[in-house]
């Protein structure tokens, strides 16, 4: 129940970051991403002053100004594979939650049918038994 928790948790803040994501983007406004979650507006604002809170307690700092000597070139070619890497970094973060979005809903279709199974009395999950053709 634990693991159920820690999803349940981690969907949570993901729906949290994604809304917030796109009012900062200009996508929603405040009733709009209220609608679209289902959420009141004053959860919208709550959230939202979360998120900008906790990017305000951890500034991203500033980077300096680039400097137009040679060997400023070659260091151009490292800032450029550190974009890269911060990028593929930002996927597999995300590819992350999106797995964890899947593993819960895995867990919670199961738990349902069971629960489903359980009161019903019926055999609701499907039996992999599959039988050949003879139309061949």
């Amino acid at each position: 129940m634990d693991q159920l928790k820690q999803l349940r948790m981690r969907q949570h803040r993901q729906t949290m970051l994604q809304m917030v994501s796109e009012i900062h983007q200009g996508k929603l406004n405040i009733t709009q991403a209220a609608n679209k979650f289902s959420v009141t507006r004053h959860t919208v604002k709550t959230w939202l002053d979360k998120v900008e809170d906790k990017a305000y307690e951890h500034p991203v700092s500033e980077k300096p100004a680039p400097s137009t000597s040679k060997k400023s070139q070659f260091g151009r070619a490292d800032k450029d594979a550190a974009a890269q890497v911060d990028e593929l970094m930002a996927k597999v973060s995300l590819l992350e939650e999106e797995l964890d979005a899947a593993k819960f809903k895995a867990i919670y279709y199961s738990t349902l049918i069971q629960v489903a199974e359980q009161e019903l009395g019926l055999d609701i999950e499907k039996k992999c038994v599959t039988k050949q053709s003879d139309s061949f």
